[in-house]
């Protein structure tokens, strides 16, 4: 035996449930607390999409299907009418549309049902997304603005039609041909003007203050259009880069590079002397097509010293997207692929990979005064009738058209156009279609099982405008934008600053818009029949989609907030929209974080512990409530796995596991209910600012905070409207507090928030951030610019954050220059949560806190067991140890009260996970401060110690009052092999034999047998085996240790379930089903469907097992001809191990 001197740890023993603890439940039982955490409730049980794939049902199979979800541990079901992906051949067939009679027929009888067994039902708006459907008129659907230039010279007089827009393909025309809605907006005419010396793009590069870069590679693209356009396709030419350490203002910028791009496709490298940058703006000149005016370019690059590729718009480890483009003057509409965010997305070619200008360089308007309004001028059919004045003069066409954008993913009868999701009424109107539909056949629904309507994520492509969006910017902006609309097609007006402002205005309008009337129309709407509105509000966004929103704003208008996570996508951190929706639900005061969870195209690959990871991290971010994505109505005829969406995790009963996934959905209700109480514990509140498109990244560690540190973010809304000063503390109306408020890197700020700031600051707050120098808007400004500089001159005063970096004003504090964690330390506010260990550890943490108890949520992200000493900002208590896999309480007899917190050694199992709860009030009791690795303390009294050793050797122990022990433990035998051989017993009709003889165990796929190699489904082991008498007696426990499996084992001995190994360490208790002598164990191994799948793409299609639409797997989707077999089985070694109990008696 080996002492572990430096760090002294428990070993603790997950598997075993102590007598104390089990007496502990009893007596605790009727706290809510413990009794929600044994058996949770419906709020903290997942939940899961339930598509009715080409909106088909079989009414008779849909009472043995919810029973099943109620059974397994399912709270509720999504209804979502879908189309199906795959093989259209294999697909369901055409149900009913959505929203017709025999489909609110089929809502009607899940209703029925969902109330029989318990569970809440939701209902998807629409069938797939985004909101719309087959009764939704042009006049309210999806809209954008269009425009079209023409060069007119005057004096002349002009009678003529004005040359139409193009509009998508899609937008839909009435019988003759013209387009079904229009709209003109405006008719500017702009007198001649010069143009921008070039295409220009500003990227802020990401997470630190300063890049330091030494070169930049630029690809140019082919054409999709060779013939057209030659072979000198639409090749950029010259161009230059610029780069700024302090902001994106004409006079910060250098100039590092002017050069000349080669006419071909291939990389081109251009080297400089390493440069510090935060800013790099790229300028394209020409390109060597001169028979065209337009320029198209596939990639821009830029390289710091370390060989990084820091304007790749996608991120490895998920944090946040990469550089930002943050002002582009050329740039097509955003319904189009050849969007400016394509310059850096790390794609160099293709739909995502391309950018392509709009024209020439835009146009300078020195004089906006002298913009010309000829709307009136304009007639319904778009005739201009204008006496030209001398010169040469630019006139720009804009109307209001439609998108064209309809549902994504319909069921085959289904289809329609996408609503206007920035109108009032178009909201209104849908949302009340549904409602009266459904009450037509249902009545009130408020009794009913129906609790809310879902509104899927946002993916409107090129939905900018709506109709009275003119009126509605004079209402938001108190100005009047028609001068500025010159702007939107790529003009610069009058200087940059004064056009960045104008744009600005335009986002946070366009944001705001969004939310008032989409999400919070549709929520008052639904509200008012006693429905509520569940959402993906504002996510997931850019670079995937252009979502035009305050995300935090977003989620806070609406009922439930939700996001979403992909478990194998680490290159988008974007498909993990976790502490956006966490952080918006802790600052709007909503308890849950509901999460559709799981989603991916890997298709029955991963079993129950492959997805354990990403709910760990995510519930670390904030989730607490799973949507699993998805599950698909299989009636039989559906066969096995049946009829699955294109992408999701197909969580049914047509799962090779199913009958084994109840212990996996309890680990998640118990984890759910656990992080559903109390109020997220966060040091730092980050004001992300209020520029209208805003996000929040994933949840990563803020260099200036470092690690133990949690934090929220936070927009103006709340800034405005909730937050307030309470004991020096930023406190929100639920009770949610921070410590300090961290601005954002930004000169600019809005005057009401900085207004707020002064407030909070005066009233005991700390802020840290930098001094706003101006407002953000063309608002009152100039008015606005002075009152901000002003007001920021008197709170920060000589507070520069170079000489002088903190400054109290009031009752609080300004500080700028020192790191968040300098200012927490400073004040003897340690990390919330840190650890040491002798290894690399990774763990990650959360920390909620109840009027009674402070609940911590700690996981082992790497896939090794890990031993730790864990130190918790907790000033008393006693540690307790909530397992949610096992619904087991333990007291924790190990712990020290020091300086840092309280320490409690820890031990994690490969991706394990665990609460550590300090309950109130505090009771003290003896117990341990230090224990050897090998032995598991139970007991600790005054008197006495009562431990259980897993290995023979001499350990030591020390007590809270000081005391040593030394002790022996020698009487443990050594493990009992189970070798082979092992009789294994296979189920009819897939492809296996009856049974098979396994002399030694192995993998499944190694074995010669083809329908062995490719099995799917469970086996089942048995053998026989004798277990000598000496190895029973009162202070001995045996466990069976089944070393390594996939995916899924179920035990038994004697007769007697002993219950689901799911993940490691694959060990269980058999003390009570064991016996002296013969003992008869049966163990059964489930894996998933994958290896079936494989194996039946070398099979002729008629001699195939397994049925379904989905023909491949993976990102991108990958034929299952060309996916590895996963190793299955029982994989051992098997072995019993015996623990023998020791009382150690103390000093009196």
């Amino acid at each position: 035996m080996k002492y572990t001197n430096i760090i002294n740890l428990l070993l603790l023993v997950i598997l075993s449930i102590p007598v104390q603890a089990r007496a502990a439940e009893k007596t605790d039982v009727t706290n809510p607390l413990v009794a929600g955490f044994l058996h949770p409730p419906k709020a903290a049980k997942p939940s899961a999409y339930w598509l009715w794939l080409n909106g088909y049902v079989n009414r008779d199979y849909l009472e043995s299907e919810l029973k099943q979800f109620s059974e397994k541990g399912i709270g509720g079901l999504c209804i979502f009418d879908m189309g199906a992906r795959g093989d259209t051949k294999a697909a369901p067939p055409a149900g009913p549309a959505y929203m017709s009679d025999e489909f609110i027929e089929n809502i009607a009888y899940t209703l029925e049902l969902a109330s029989k067994f318990n569970l809440d039902v939701q209902l998807a708006a629409c069938s797939s997304w985004d909101l719309g459907g087959s009764w939704v008129q042009p006049r309210h659907a999806s809209m954008g603005l269009f425009h079209t230039k023409i060069r007119l010279k005057g004096p002349v007089d002009y009678d003529k039609v004005l040359p139409f827009p193009k509009l998508p393909p899609n937008s839909p025309k009435n019988p003759d041909g013209k387009p079904a809605f229009v709209k003109n907006i405006a008719v500017l005419a702009i007198p001649e003007a010069n143009r921008q010396l070039a295409h220009e793009f500003i990227f802020k590069l990401p997470r630190t203050d300063i890049h330091h870069i030494d070169h930049v590679i630029l690809y140019n693209a082919k054409s999709d259009n060779p013939k057209r356009y030659g072979k000198l396709h639409l090749f950029a030419k010259d161009f230059s880069v610029d780069v700024s350490t302090d902001s994106f203002e004409e006079q910060s910028f250098v100039e590092i590079i002017r050069n000349r791009l080669k006419p071909n496709t291939n990389p081109q490298r251009f080297n400089f002397e390493p440069v510090e940058a935060r800013y790099v703006r790229l300028r394209i000149y020409n390109g060597y097509n001169t028979n065209f005016n337009i320029v198209q370019l596939a990639e821009f690059e830029v390289y710091d010293t370390s060989g990084n590729n820091i304007a790749a718009s996608k991120d490895i480890d998920r944090t946040k997207d990469s550089a930002l483009i943050i002002l582009s003057n050329s740039q097509r509409a955003s319904d189009t692929k050849w969007n400016v965010d394509n310059l850096n997305d790390g794609q160099k070619t293709g739909a995502n990979g391309t950018w392509l200008s709009a024209g020439l360089p835009p146009l300078v308007i020195e004089d906006r005064s002298r913009i010309l309004d000829l709307t009136e001028r304009i007639n319904t059919e778009g005739k201009l009738t204008w006496k030209i004045p001398p010169g040469q003069w630019t006139v720009i066409r804009f109307v209001c058209a439609n998108t064209g954008e309809t549902l994504k993913v319909p069921s085959p009868n289904s289809d329609g156009l996408a609503t206007d999701h920035f109108s009032h009424e178009a909201t209104r109107e849908f949302i009340q279609y549904l409602i009266t539909r459904l009450k037509q056949k249902l009545g009130d629904l408020r009794p009913t099982a129906l609790k809310q309507l879902y509104l899927p994520s946002y993916e409107v492509r090129g939905a900018t405008w709506t109709p009275d969006f003119l009126e509605q910017f004079t209402k938001y902006c108190s100005y009047d934008m028609t001068p500025f609309l010159p702007a939107l097609a790529g003009c610069l007006i009058e200087d940059q600053d004064t056009t960045s402002r104008f744009l600005y205005d335009y986002r946070k309008m366009l944001g705001d818009l969004l939310v008032d009337a989409y999400y919070r129309t549709a929520s008052e709407t639904a509200n008012q029949a006693g429905l509520g509105i569940e959402a993906e509000a504002g996510g997931p966004g850019p670079p995937v989609h252009q979502v035009p929103v305050d995300a935090l704003k977003a989620l806070g208008s609406i009922d439930e907030m939700r996001g979403e996570f992909w478990p194998w996508r680490q290159e988008r951190s974007q498909l993990w929209i976790v502490k956006e929706t966490a952080c918006a639900a802790h600052v709007y005061g909503h308890r849950r974080v509901h999460m559709e969870a799981f989603t991916g195209f890997r298709h029955w690959q991963d079993g129950p512990f492959d997805l354990k990871p990403s709910a760990d991290r995510a519930f670390c971010e904030g989730m607490n409530h799973i949507v699993w994505h998805t599950s698909s109505h299989q009636p039989p005829e559906a066969g096995k796995p049946g009829w699955v969406y294109g992408a999701g995790s197909h969580l049914t009963p047509n799962l090779t596991w199913w009958p084994k996934a109840k212990p996996f959905i309890d680990y998640l209700s118990r984890c759910s209910f656990m992080l559903q109480q109390g109020l997220f514990v966060a040091d730092v509140c980050y004001y992300y600012g209020d520029q209208g498109f805003n996000f929040v990244p994933a949840k990563h560690i803020d260099p200036s905070l470092g690690y133990g540190y949690d934090y929220d973010v936070t927009n103006a809304e709340v800034i405005l409207s909730r937050m307030s000063v309470k004991d020096g503390r930023f406190t929100l109306p639920d009770g949610m507090q921070y410590k300090l408020l961290v601005l954002p890197d930004r000169k600019d700020m809005t005057l009401n928030v900085l207004q707020k700031i002064k407030e909070l600051v005066q009233a005991g707050g700390t802020v840290v951030g930098p001094k706003p120098t101006q407002s953000n808007g063309l608002t009152d400004y100039p008015a606005s610019d002075q009152q901000v500089k002003q007001l920021a001159d008197s709170l920060w005063g000589n507070c520069d954050g170079k000489n002088v970096l903190e400054r109290r004003y009031g009752s609080g504090k300004i500080i700028w220059g020192r790191t968040l964690r300098e200012i927490l330390l400073s004040r003897r506010i340690g990390p919330d949560f840190h650890y040491t260990s002798e290894t690399e550890a990774d763990l990650d943490f959360i920390h909620r806190r109840t009027p009674e108890a402070d609940i911590y949520f700690i996981c082992n992200r790497k896939m090794r067991r890990e031993f730790v000493n864990a130190y918790f900002r907790v000033s008393a208590g006693v540690p307790e140890l909530w397992l949610p896999d096992t619904g087991t309480i333990l007291q924790q007899p190990v712990y020290e009260h020091t300086q840092e917190g309280i320490r409690v050694p820890l031990q994690l199992e490969p991706s394990g996970s665990l609460f550590v709860v300090f309950r109130k009030p505090v009771t003290t009791r003896p117990h341990l401060v230090s224990l050897d690795l090998g032995i598991n303390a139970t007991t600790v009294t005054e008197k006495k110690v009562r431990a259980t050793a897993f290995e023979n050797g001499s350990y030591k122990m020390k007590t809270y009052s000081g005391q040593t022990i030394k002790f022996e433990i020698d009487r443990i035998p050594s493990p009992l092999r189970l070798t082979g051989p092992w009789k294994v017993y296979f189920p009819a009709g897939w492809g296996a034999p009856d049974s098979a003889t396994f002399a030694d165990l192995k993998s499944w796929t190694e074995h010669e047998n083809p329908g062995i190699r490719n099995f799917s489904g469970t086996a089942n082991y048995k053998k026989n085996f004798r277990i000598p008498r000496h190895w029973f007696s009162k202070d001995r426990k045996i466990y069976l240790d089944l070393g390594n499996l996939w995916s899924l084992g179920e035990v038994s001995l004697n007769g007697h379930s002993l219950g689901i190994l799911w993940k490691p360490p694959y060990r269980i208790e058999i003390t009570k089903a064991a016996r002296p002598g013969q003992n008869n164990l049966e163990i059964e191994i489930t894996n998933t469907w994958a290896n079936r799948l494989i194996g039946d793409t070398k099979l002729p299609p008629d001699q195939r097992y397994c049925r379904t639409n989905i023909t491949y797997s993976g990102t991108p989707g990958i034929a299952w001809k060309d996916i590895p077999l996963r190793p299955s089985g029982l994989l051992g070694p098997v072995q019993l191990i015996q623990t023998v109990e020791k009382t150690i008696a103390l000093a009196e």
